[in-house]
């Protein structure tokens, strides 16, 4: 798999790709840009499966490059930034892969991975357009979920439970449908930490604006959800939920 560097810092594309070369198997550096034109030059030459990307750079941003193509590109995107906590948000409501600067050896080997395993997919450009929306309008609501071909965008409010899968979650929403992401329950229960979900087992994060009861038993409890089904809560965790959902507005 073929990648290039873009970053108008020399260090940081130098640090970026020791650390691709040494632990990265199967991935190849043939190109570092300084430049959205001098990565448009390289692209064209050398075809990449992936681009490294940084956003702020002088003159023209990472989404420049992007731009320059119309949203209709055949590599993937791994951004490369040093954004405030709230831009790391809108990366994860946006599905975008990224690597927040310094970069952290074991992040890298799961988003190139992640890479890996989205090639024998077309690349979905409208989620950089949803996260620049997100960047813009300062304020999340929906969430982009990454299927196996291609994203859906719901609110979060829409959503009732996740569900955790092995190395997948199922995300159940209100109308009924749901979805297998390819992410791990702990991430969305980072993610919607401070959106009034809660891990009420270790097999489901549950919003709580979509619980209608609460079900005592000689354990910790169930929850029955507005699409009447019973979620097992674990013991070391009623209480929390419990004065969460007193305190829900």
């Amino acid at each position: 798999m073929k990648a290039i560097i873009v970053d108008d810092e020399a260090r940081s594309r130098r640090l970026l790709k020791t650390l691709c070369m040494e632990y990265c198997d199967g991935l190849q550096i043939i190109g570092l840009a300084d430049s959205v034109n001098e990565a448009k030059k390289i692209i064209a030459q050398e075809m990449p499966d992936v681009v490294f990307l940084d956003i702020r750079m002088p003159i023209e941003s990472g989404f420049e490059l992007l731009k320059f193509y119309n949203n209709d590109f055949s590599f993937e995107v791994i951004f490369t930034t040093a954004y405030d906590e709230y831009a790391v948000e809108a990366f994860q409501f946006a599905a975008i892969d990224y690597l927040l600067k310094p970069i952290e050896i074991d992040e890298l080997v799961k988003a190139v991975e992640s890479v890996k395993a989205l090639r024998n997919y077309s690349p979905q450009p409208e989620k950089f357009d949803f996260f620049q929306e997100l960047l813009i309008a300062q304020k999340i609501e929906k969430i982009a979920l990454s299927t196996a071909d291609g994203f859906t965008f719901v609110d979060h409010k829409d959503i009732i439970r996740c569900e955790a899968e092995g190395n997948y979650t199922t995300v159940i929403l209100m109308d009924g449908t749901s979805h297998l992401i390819t992410k791990t329950l702990g991430h969305f229960e980072k993610l919607f930490f401070e959106k009034d979900f809660f891990r009420i087992h270790k097999s489901h994060v549950v919003n709580l604006h979509s619980v209608r009861k609460f079900i005592k038993s000689k354990k910790g409890g169930l929850v029955e959800t507005v699409d009447g089904i019973q979620v097992e809560v674990s013991t070391r965790k009623r209480e929390e939920l419990l004065e969460r959902l007193s305190n829900l507005k």
